[in-house]
């Protein structure tokens, strides 16, 4: 059953907590949902969907999921094959457009845990994921254009 009617009263369960379903913290899940779901419809990696399904059970249910580490440092690889751009990009393809528009809910969501880390603990790597995250969006869009 999918439906426990648990919610009805505006609280969802963070972990062993419930909470206020307007909570920063709900707030900033959603928005790694709903970055999660457009990543999925623009084709990323599937390790890119599953670091966000893990760095959401980190927020919200305090799980430790570190391997984002490993693809911070892949991104950072990947980004560093971007030639240096001195103009204004205009995206001109469907691919590069949506890899730009899901570059800028990833800075949303950036914004978003930048506030929820200053009213609870954050893990530093999950901020440096999101930056560098969006830099890798950047460059898929640069490479789709």
């Amino acid at each position: 059953m999918i439906t426990t009617k648990k919610g009805d009263n505006g609280e969802t369960s963070c972990g062993n907590i419930r909470v206020s379903k307007d909570s920063l913290l709900v707030d900033t899940i959603g928005e790694i949902d709903e970055l999660q779901s457009i990543l999925e419809l623009v084709g990323v990696e599937e390790k890119i969907i599953n670091d966000l399904s893990g760095i959401m059970g980190e927020l919200g249910c305090e799980v430790k999921f570190e391997k984002y580490n490993l693809r911070i440092e892949e991104m950072e690889q990947e980004t560093e094959k971007m030639p240096k751009i001195i103009e204004f990009l205009k995206f001109k393809n469907k691919k590069a457009l949506e890899f730009n528009w899901t570059r800028t809910v990833c800075r949303r969501v950036e914004r978003r845990v930048v506030s929820l880390a200053k009213k609870q603990k954050v893990n530093e790597s999950i901020l440096k994921y999101f930056n560098r995250l969006s830099d890798y969006l950047f460059f898929k869009a640069v490479e789709a254009n």
